[in-house]
């Protein structure tokens, strides 16, 4: 099988969508597949992580004619631009099997494009918010299957939807044993994305010098712009730890008692362990998953991190310290939505289309 992916992380965009990308084309590429990346290079692009693990990573232009300088990361790209771009990297390969597009500013307009280049089609998506035509939706979150209806208007009558955390993209070590809940919290682990484009690294370490005994790892990302002030603030407190490029993410999750993050691909991580959060959104396409599982009690959700004042923060994080039956409330609710078995079934779920046979039917 051969794949395309296209998809793009930037200082803006953040990388989560080339993070999760990543890791179903790590599991496409153990069952035999042949995957291949196509990304803009945009500031903070991971082109260079994608090469570094042996993929084929073709670099699209950082701007297009008629792109608005200002767009936000939904802002609609120049669709015939960004064909005209992919078919100058691709044009001369054989046709893909499937090409896997995770893109806010794609949509129906470019999919039907780019049939040119594939046999069949998969989308990415989070909003519910624009028109595709793919034969394969996946929503990993559990907004979309609380409400799938959001989607019936923007989708054909033939395409097949994975909706849900049960499709959650977690790489093969979060098939894990979950961390023991301790009677108080000792270490908390602080990451807000690749890139922390909102610096709320920064604001949440604020918050958590009132709490001298904890002991803290914050992973703020290589471009954070606050990175010299986090610096000095980390050398104030010998129990803080503060990290760029993290080799071992998941190792550090494992240590942890209490994350203080975004509502991001890691909430899937932490739902696998079943490490306690507190949840601060730092995109608009965040904040209704991330109600949802509050409302689930699967987290603690203070919204909005634009209207976030640090006495809210301060409480909630005073309020779990000690409190080990809520917080293994929130692990036992986490682990029951995830299992970290999402990348495999998807895989299985794009090899069963191609070949006709029932792409849903899978093993664990």
């Amino acid at each position: 099988m051969r794949v395309l992916i296209r998809a793009d992380a930037s200082i803006a965009i953040g990388s989560g969508h080339i993070a999760r990308c990543l890791t179903l084309a790590n599991v496409l590429r153990n069952g035999g597949a042949e995957v291949t990346f196509a990304c803009r290079q945009l500031p903070g692009h991971l082109l260079q992580r994608l090469r570094d693990q042996g993929y084929v990573a073709h670099g699209l232009p950082e701007r297009y004619p008629q792109e608005r300088n200002d767009a936000d990361i939904e802002a609609g790209l120049p669709w015939e631009a960004d064909i005209a771009a992919l078919t100058g990297v691709v044009a001369d390969t054989p046709r893909f099997d499937w090409l896997i597009v995770d893109h806010y500013g794609l949509d129906a307009q470019w999919e039907r494009a780019a049939r040119r280049f594939t046999h069949r089609l998969m989308a990415l998506d989070d909003l519910a918010n624009r028109p595709h035509a793919v034969d394969l939706l996946l929503d990993q979150n559990v907004s979309a299957q609380a409400l799938p209806a959001a989607y019936a208007q923007w989708l054909d009558s033939h395409c097949q939807t994975l909706f849900g955390p049960r499709f959650a993209l977690l790489r093969d070590e979060f098939q894990c044993q979950p961390i023991v809940i301790k009677p108080k919290v000792k270490r908390v682990l602080v990451n807000f994305g690749g890139f922390d484009a909102a610096c709320q690294v920064q604001a949440t370490l604020r918050v958590l010098e009132r709490f001298d005994d904890l002991q803290v790892d914050a992973v703020a990302g290589m471009h954070n712009p606050q990175w010299a002030a986090m610096t000095a603030m980390a050398k104030a407190h010998p129990n803080w730890r503060l990290h760029t490029l993290v080799d071992d993410f998941f190792g550090l999750m494992q240590q942890a008692d209490l994350f203080i993050g975004a509502g991001g691909g890691t909430t899937w991580e932490r739902a696998a362990l079943g490490l306690p959060t507190i949840c601060i959104s730092v995109a608009h396409n965040q904040q209704l998953n991330a109600r949802l599982l509050a409302e689930a009690g699967v987290h603690r959700y203070l919204g909005a991190h634009e209207r976030l004042a640090p006495a809210q923060l301060t409480a909630a994080i005073a309020g779990l310290i000690d409190d080990a039956p809520q917080r293994q409330a929130f692990a036992e609710r986490s682990r029951a939505l995830v299992d970290g078995f999402g990348a495999r079934r998807v895989a299985d779920a794009l090899s069963g289309l191609l070949s006709g046979d029932d792409p849903f039917s899978v093993s664990e």
